[in-house]
């Protein structure tokens, strides 16, 4: 091969590479783009503490900026303190002047103030001065720095290159102003957050400042002004938001909580529910009452009501013997739950010390409402503090519902309590209780429920979804029980006493209902009224009773009635009769 051809086939393989077509490299566009970005971004090289450190204490002692370095230095430390625990220049009125005085002298050198602004820029997002630890004098000069940094905003563009951070700075001044968050709020709102990434990056905003904090107050605000629909549907992203900000869940919740009391109709919120009671507990408690003070009264009570329709649910479908089987029980106390001002779970054996999970999770919900039964197996109560009224509820169907005065409670929730009737600091107290009812249908109900609902509304004024009255909170001052004297073994025979006391009995209808019966419109009821003679003898006439009255022999007072009526009941117990099977009233 002559040398000519051997050239030309060691040249060939190239040849034919170079005809090939060249494909699209997307990379280099994007690595000219990084160069570029790179090239406008300049954020400054990190600056050594120990210099920053240096030219403060020097300042704090001198305070003078006599060169461009302790302008430049003294501009990014404005929030480092001179000596440990000590003052930062933020902090000192004069030497904050001094220093921003010293970075107006660089003025006239663009590039050089630019770089110092940029310093004046860091120091303004990093200082907290809006935490309430924060010294009012800080928080002043703050503000004052604030205002230099939005005044001098349009002096420091120009030059072949203008830095990114220049133009974030110029095109965001508003986060120089008292409404630092506003123009980013409704983006954020739609879950855009795009441009506040790019402002933090091209600022230097790291994820410390009060700038990312108040960021996230702001959407609250925004949130609130909302309408409800609006509002409703922006709910889970806050409280997820807040959840994850320790230092704002509190004042953020707060707010959340009061605008969502006045959505129409309020309907539950299971995670905002959830999340209030985690973080403030109990919202009835008194040992919360701080934590919930900063939310308004109605709020509050919309998040017990909750709490309490849980609390019930929990109690009919997880610790009584009807459970899920007939919820009958439960759909009636539900719909008491505004009249509930407190509740308490007294918890058997093993409600009390199961290590399921389904009975430790319900253990660490209601902490602070358990009380100790002395009962085996799945024995548990459950007590409503309902104004006048204690209502016992308890786990087997089979037992009836006691109600007890609240001013007189036979029992004490703090010790031990037992389910023996009548025994030592007992749920079942009948010499003690105002009110015993079965879950079955009689005095001319059809369903346990009526004879329940008119029995409460008649006697201590609670209604359905009605918070109680001033009226049926002091009804207890009425029903009150005294003590009964022993009861008489035997009925007197009827004996005719002088002529003087005879009191002829008042006729009796031909058929008593046994329901609840009130006075007529604007009559007074005599069984509200404190005991005497002529009270009882109304008392007889209104609700055609008979007296048979043989104290003047020796013998008692009797009222013939039976224990049906749950008015007479009620009235004739609190002027110290005692009801005797079959034979009537005596005292």
């Amino acid at each position: 091969m002559n040398p000519l051809d051997h050239l030309t086939s060691l040249l060939s393989a190239a040849t034919q590479e170079a005809a090939k077509p060249m494909s699209a490299a997307s990379g280099i566009d994007q690595l000219l783009r990084d160069m570029q970005k790179r090239s406008k971004g300049r954020l400054g090289g990190q600056l050594s503490e120990d210099h920053q450190l240096d030219a403060v204490r020097k300042f704090w002692d001198s305070q003078e900026v006599k060169t461009f370095r302790d302008a430049y230095l003294l501009s990014w430390s404005l929030g480092l303190p001179h000596q440990a625990k000590g003052a930062c220049i933020l902090e000192d009125r004069p030497r904050l002047q001094r220093v921003l005085d010293g970075v107006d002298g660089w003025r006239g050198r663009p590039g050089a103030y630019r770089r110092c602004y940029q310093g004046l820029v860091r120091s303004y997002f990093s200082y907290d001065a809006l935490l309430d630890t924060a010294p009012p004098t800080a928080r002043n000069n703050w503000k004052l720095l604030r205002e230099y940094l939005h005044d001098r905003n349009t002096t420091i563009g120009g030059g072949a290159i203008q830095p990114a951070w220049v133009d974030a700075a110029q095109g965001n001044r508003m986060v120089f102003s008292d409404t630092p968050c506003k123009p980013y709020v409704d983006a954020l709102l739609r879950g855009e957050t795009s441009a506040v990434d790019e402002l933090c990056e091209d600022l230097g905003i790291n994820k410390a400042s009060w700038f990312l904090r108040e960021l996230v107050m702001a959407q609250v605000e925004g949130a609130t002004q909302l309408g409800d629909r609006q509002f409703k549907e922006l709910l889970p992203s806050l409280l997820n938001m807040l959840a994850a900000n320790a230092v704002l869940r509190d004042r953020g919740m707060v707010k959340v909580l009061d605008r969502y009391a006045d959505v129409d109709a309020t309907p539950m919120n299971l995670l905002m529910r959830d999340h209030a009671v985690a973080w403030w507990g109990n919202p009835w408690l008194e040992s919360n009452a701080t934590r919930w003070g900063g939310v308004k009264q109605e709020a509050r009570s919309m998040v017990a009501d909750w709490l309490k329709l849980e609390f019930i649910e929990t109690f009919f479908t997880k610790l009584a013997e009807d459970g899920l089987a007939d919820p009958r029980r439960m759909n009636f106390w539900k719909r008491y739950v505004k009249s509930i001002g407190h509740i308490e779970f007294a918890l058997g054996s093993t409600a009390r010390n199961s290590t399921e999970r389904d009975f430790v999770s319900l253990r660490r919900k209601m902490d602070g409402l358990i009380c100790d039964l002395d009962a085996s197996g799945a024995n548990n109560a459950f007590i409503m503090h309902m104004g006048p009224l204690v209502a016992v509820e308890f786990s087997d169907l089979g037992n009836a519902f006691y109600g007890y005065d609240s001013n007189a409670v036979p029992f004490d929730t703090d010790k031990l309590l037992g389910l023996t009737v009548n025994g030592s600091n007992t749920l079942k107290n009948k010499r003690r209780q105002i009110l015993w009812m079965g879950h079955s249908a009689s005095h001319g109900y059809a369903k346990w429920e009526d004879l329940f609902e008119a029995t409460l509304k008649q006697n201590f004024g609670l209604e359905p979804m009605k918070a109680p009255t001033a009226t049926a909170r002091s009804a207890v001052r009425r029903i009150a029980a005294p003590t009964p004297p022993p009861t008489p073994s035997y009925l007197p025979p009827v004996a005719t006493p002088p002529a003087s006391t005879v009191r002829p009995p008042a006729p009796r209808p031909a058929a008593q209902d046994p329901r609840p019966v009130p006075p007529a419109v604007g009559q007074p009821d005599p069984g509200s009224a404190a005991y005497s003679r002529a009270a009882l003898d109304a008392f007889v006439q209104l609700h055609g009773l008979e007296i048979r009255d043989m104290t003047n022999l020796g013998g008692n007072l009797w009222v013939v009635a039976d224990d049906k009526n749950f008015k007479i009941h009620a009235a004739l117990m609190r002027w110290g009769f005692k009801n005797k099977p079959g034979k009537g009233w005596w005292k």
